[in-house]
């Protein structure tokens, strides 16, 4: 099977099953991702960092202190766009000679975020060590097909969760809470609100910009990219 139908297969069933059981420990690991993306931006920044938390209910947060207006703009970007980034990354790499590196350099970095900005006694901690624990028994088994094929699984489960997660409680959210058109409770403090409050332009938007961008850069770097090349073979 070639390597972008299966990339399509694995999105259609991420998308299918997203809300179920069986895709938990992958949402659990896009939310990771996610909060990483808020961590990244803020070093870039010289912001502090002062915590990090996901929880078994799938959502999470970063805590910091952004050294101005701009630094906060661009962390509150962070966790959508950083999923995106991270997402490509991976998937770029599987067909590298690093393919074989990068589920456990993720497992090291999981740990070494922990560490810093967690505390030991988290769920953040437990989730970091059970994933370091996936990734030493994927080389233990040392099976290729087997490794490219959790790679895959975990780089499209974040393209997914930046695509469904910023459509669905971005955007989706957001024009229900403005137009009060279901009973949902209040509106809870996403980067999308915080990126309203911070330019005063509406959450939904940023919502919409985010997955134009997401869309955009996966079918660049992933799908693109690849018609490129058959289009410049050429018969003879």
């Amino acid at each position: 099977m070639k390597q972008t139908g299966r990339f399509f297969i694995i999105f259609i069933a991420l998308m299918v099953l997203w809300n179920t059981i069986f895709i938990k420990p992958i949402k659990l690991f896009t939310v990771f991702l996610h909060e990483l993306g808020h961590v990244f931006m803020a070093l870039v920044t010289g912001s502090s960092i002062t915590g990090i938390k996901i929880y078994f209910n799938e959502s999470g947060y970063v805590t910091s202190l952004p050294k101005d207006w701009l630094s906060a703009f661009l962390i509150a970007n962070g966790g959508y766009l950083g999923s995106v980034l991270f997402a490509i990354c991976i998937l770029l790499l599987k067909n590298t000679r690093l393919k074989n590196y990068i589920i456990g350099v993720i497992a090291v970095v999981f740990l070494a975020v922990t560490f810093s900005y967690s505390g030991i006694f988290s769920f953040t901690m437990l989730y970091s060590v059970i994933f370091a624990g996936f990734a030493i028994i994927i080389y233990m088994i040392h099976n290729e097909k087997l490794n490219e094929w959790v790679i895959e699984i975990i780089g499209i489960g974040s393209v997914t969760y930046a695509i469904y997660d910023t459509f669905v409680d971005t955007i989706l959210m957001q024009i229900n809470y403005q137009f009060d058109l279901f009973r949902l409770g209040g509106m809870p403090k996403t980067d999308a609100v915080r990126l309203a409050e911070l330019t005063h332009i509406p959450s939904a938007v940023w919502g919409v910009v985010w997955l134009a961008i997401s869309a955009f850069a996966i079918y660049s770097t992933l799908f693109r990219k690849r018609n490129t090349r058959s289009r410049g073979r050429k018969t003879y």
